[in-house]
């Protein structure tokens, strides 16, 4: 997200099947069959559907000119389900600003396996410059050509574990190595113990490591790169009302986004959105991070 000011943070998370082993420490997804999956997610670690929406401030650094640019990230979990790759997903939007100007709105989906794993099944992204729709860079969809669904939060989280977030090839590649399973931390909203950390990095991107802080009951509350940082700064109760299905994303391609929402049918500018329009997120930040070194990249 940016043009003029170079920035970095990611979202969200891939998964082709690993070879499991105790020698490789990698821990391998169970085949894809809808039946399942559910739309609820209450894995403590990421419980969505408990969470109201979420707001997180941060600060990032060009490490060329040193200029420091003030990060917000906005999301919430959308009322309405949709289905991808037959799978009934949870829709999270996020909304992402660098010094208060829109860079990113995106819809992420995801869906919790039965064992208590949360998977990642894409993303729509709508990308702004100058307050105008520049384009959907980073935009994918599991089952579409070699897409397939990550895992954004193991069930049962190991130290040394590796897994894949995101399984798009070329386009999304993210993966998280779990660092701790049991660590405190202090945000703006409060002292956590029993915090996951973990450290995602992606062969798209080489060099590149951010660390992330899960805690149970409230799902991410820090992330943290070499020269960037986001925290949570404010939550709140999810709301009553329970998710109902919403229109299957479209089998011919991912269809980008026409507005800030994401929806295509919003007539709301790219500068709507409150920060109550936010929510449970994690997994975009990283893509935040990614969107915001690809804009980086087209200013140098």
């Amino acid at each position: 997200m940016k043009g003029r000011i170079a920035i970095a943070l990611a979202a969200l998370a891939l998964l082709t099947p690993l070879a499991a082993g105790p020698a490789t420490g990698r821990a391998q997804a169970p085949a894809i069959d809808p039946a399942d999956f559910q739309a609820t997610i209450d894995n403590p670690l990421f419980p969505l559907s408990s969470l109201g929406p979420k707001l997180f401030l941060g600060e990032e650094r060009d490490p060329d000119t040193d200029e420091v640019a003030e990060t917000r990230l906005e999301s919430r979990v959308l009322p309405q389900t949709t289905t991808v790759a037959g799978v009934t997903v949870t829709v999270l939007e996020e909304k992402a600003y660098v010094d208060g100007e829109l860079v990113e709105v995106a819809l992420d989906y995801f869906a919790q396996h039965r064992d208590g794993s949360v998977y990642y099944f894409g993303e729509r992204v709508d990308n702004y410059e100058d307050g105008v729709l520049k384009d959907h860079e980073g935009q994918w969809l599991a089952g579409e050509g070699e897409n397939q669904p990550g895992i954004i939060m193991q069930a049962h989280p190991q130290a040394g574990q590796t897994y894949s977030q995101e399984s798009a090839p070329g386009i999304a590649e993210d993966k998280a190595t779990v660092v701790s399973v049991n660590e405190s931390i202090t945000v703006p909203t409060g002292s956590y113990t029993g915090c996951l950390k973990t450290k995602d990095f992606s062969p798209l991107e080489p060099g590149v490591e951010e660390f992330k802080h899960y805690c149970p009951g409230v799902g991410l509350v820090r992330e943290e790169g070499a020269n960037e940082f986001l925290e949570l700064v404010e939550i709140s109760p999810a709301p009553a009302p329970s998710p109902t299905p919403a229109q299957t994303p479209s089998t011919q391609g991912v269809v980008a986004p026409r507005t800030g929402d994401g929806s295509g049918q919003s007539t709301e500018g790219p500068g709507a959105g409150l920060w109550w329009l936010a929510a449970a997120g994690g997994a975009s930040l990283l893509a935040l991070g990614a969107g915001l070194r690809r804009r980086r990249r087209s200013f140098d």
